[in-house]
């Protein structure tokens, strides 16, 4: 053999070696190919077939040999077929297998959370429904989950859920607990508070508000610095989230008190940028709170915050808070419209707020006719949301009141019957009415109830010369209340047997004795300043001279004695 041949065979030896090398990496290509098409085959068959499914998966994860993405992908896919089936403990098996893989970084932290976060989710998701479903028992929607709903109380499991959903409660706080060990093990602390923040939304879907206070104390404690007391302003976003979570409790139970406490701590992180529907829900339970204690223009500010930044995050609650904006701005009486602002027009025309649009308009104009149609032909949106329904009864009566003053500014006396015709009322609902507006200096007045008359206080300044009949009723009363020509040309009106001068009498006899009685304490008054006077002047000569005082700084008078007759 030459030296030619040699160094051909040498040549093809190392082509050989090179070729040999590149046909292992199209092996390991062909085998990553294979294994994707096995789990993409098993995945398949998921619906028609979860068994095979399973078996198919298992298949995935022993050709995959090493622990890799695969066959984290098809845990995750064993997980839900597994709950699926209702084998819990099945499913809680595969599922510490897959956290085993996060515990030992076997994926990437992006991956790990991705499908951590999506089995939570998917496992509390259809847990929480199943209670949302349970007969006999109201729950709060996921749209209104602000605390609007529910008696404020918590929820005692064992009386108030059934062995079904005592069992599906269980196996959830198994399924967290499980999740939050590995993540601590882990030291994934930004998975481990994702994770903490969705069981304790869990609980307060289920208004279990005893475990979601302990979750919320695990939560507030990683926000905290070393010492345990003090807030971590560093972690501000995650500050507000535990923040929010605690407003919303504190809205469902009422505790306005707390909640005060809460919403201050709250406005005044500055070194977060929160996520705005995290906000909004601050904002909106401010709002709230605001409104059971009366203060319309603060309530109004925290809807008007709120409705901007659901707006921003594309949230649904943005109608609510919208609602919640126009209800606010109609009790403090306001002649804004919500509406004219930037961000509330887009909305105007929405089918849920056509009905408030209306309503805002009426009540501006003050047409009591045309607001309670509105009231009673969009009752589903309107009166349908509890948080709104306890306040119709303020609307009604703030405009109730603008139409009453209207009403009776031009007259003197006015039949309490011709104003419930008016308002549409009962006649006890107007005495009522026009008992609180006395009370509150909103009109002078008094009330005849024998005889049904509102008598305001001008009348004894304008009429006193025996006019008055002619003052009473403008044109538009009715004739049920107008006054009769005799008795408006003599100048008085027999109601009841009773003339008008009576009234008017009485009434100058008691301002005169309410004159008299004045003169008459500021003689005494007198008196007694001047005999103080003359006591205090006696008293200081006597200790001058160094007598005893008598009575008046006088000594007593000596009398001669009486002689008695014979």
């Amino acid at each position: 053999m030459g030296e030619g041949d040699r160094a051909s065979r040498t040549m093809s030896d190392d082509d050989m070696e090179d070729y040999g090398f590149e046909y292992s990496d199209e092996d390991e290509a062909e085998g990553d190919i294979d294994i994707e098409n096995a789990y993409y085959n098993s995945k398949g068959q998921s619906e028609d077939d979860p068994a095979g499914a399973i078996k198919g998966f298992h298949e995935v994860i022993e050709t995959e040999g090493e622990r890799g993405e695969w066959g984290f992908k098809a845990l995750k896919q064993i997980v839900k077929l597994r709950h699926r089936l209702g084998d819990h403990a099945g499913m809680m098996e595969s599922y510490r297998v897959l956290l085993g893989y996060v515990k030992d970084n076997c994926v990437t932290r992006n991956k790990a959370e991705k499908v951590t976060n999506s089995l939570l989710d998917f496992i509390g998701g259809s847990a929480t429904g199943a209670l949302a479903e349970r007969p006999g028992k109201e729950r709060a929607s996921r749209d209104e989950d602000m605390g609007v709903s529910g008696n404020g109380e918590d929820m005692d499991m064992g009386e108030t859920l059934g062995p079904e959903e005592l069992k599906r409660l269980q196996q959830l706080q198994e399924f967290y607990e499980a999740t939050l060990d590995a993540l601590e093990q882990a030291r994934n602390e930004r998975l481990w508070f994702k994770a903490t923040l969705k069981l304790c939304r869990l609980w307060f879907e289920a208004r279990d508000f005893t475990r979601m206070s302990r979750v919320l104390k695990d939560l507030a404690r990683s926000c905290k610095m070393e010492d345990g007391e003090t807030d971590d302003h560093k972690k501000g976003t995650q500050l507000l989230e535990v923040y929010a979570l605690e407003i919303q409790m504190y809205t469902a139970k009422k505790n306005n008190k707390r909640l005060k406490q809460l919403y201050e701590k709250a406005l005044s992180v500055k070194s977060a940028i929160p996520h705005p529907r995290i906000m909004g829900i601050i904002r909106e339970c401010g709002g709230k709170m605001h409104m059971a204690e009366r203060s319309w223009e603060a309530a109004n500010t925290d809807f008007f915050e709120a409705f901007k930044q659901y707006d921003e995050a594309g949230h649904m609650r943005r109608i609510h808070c919208l609602k919640y904006l126009v209800l606010a701005t109609m009790l403090m009486q306001s002649d804004v419209n919500p509406f004219d602002a930037q961000e509330a027009k887009p909305y105007k025309n929405h089918p849920e707020i056509v009905a408030m649009t209306s309503l805002v308009v009426a009540y501006q104009r003050n047409e009591i006719a045309e607001f309670e149609r509105v009231l009673k032909e969009n009752a589903p949106s309107i009166m349908g949301d509890a948080f709104i329904r306890p306040y119709v009864e303020d609307l009604l009566k703030n405009i109730r009141t603008q139409v009453l003053l209207q009403l009776v500014r031009p007259y003197t006396r006015v039949r309490i019957s011709f104003i419930a015709s008016e308002l549409n009322v009962p006649q006890d609902d107007v005495e009522a009415l026009l008992v609180s507006l006395c009370l509150d200096n909103l009109i002078q007045a008094s009330i005849d109830q024998i005889n049904g008359l509102l008598l305001l206080e001008h009348a004894h300044n304008n009429d006193l010369d025996g006019t008055l009949g002619s003052r009473l009723l403008a044109n538009n009363a009715p004739s049920t209340s107008a006054i009769p020509d005799a008795e408006r040309k003599a100048g008085t009106r027999a109601v009841g047997g009773t003339s008008l001068r009576k009234y008017e009498a009485i009434s100058k006899w008691a301002r005169q004795l309410k004159g008299l009685n004045g003169v008459v304490l500021n003689k005494l008054q007198h008196v007694q300043l001047l005999v103080s006077s003359q006591r205090d002047r006696d008293l200081d000569e006597r200790e001058v001279e160094g007598q005893p005082p008598g009575l008046l700084g006088r000594p007593p008078p000596v009398h001669p004695p009486r002689r008695l007759p014979p």
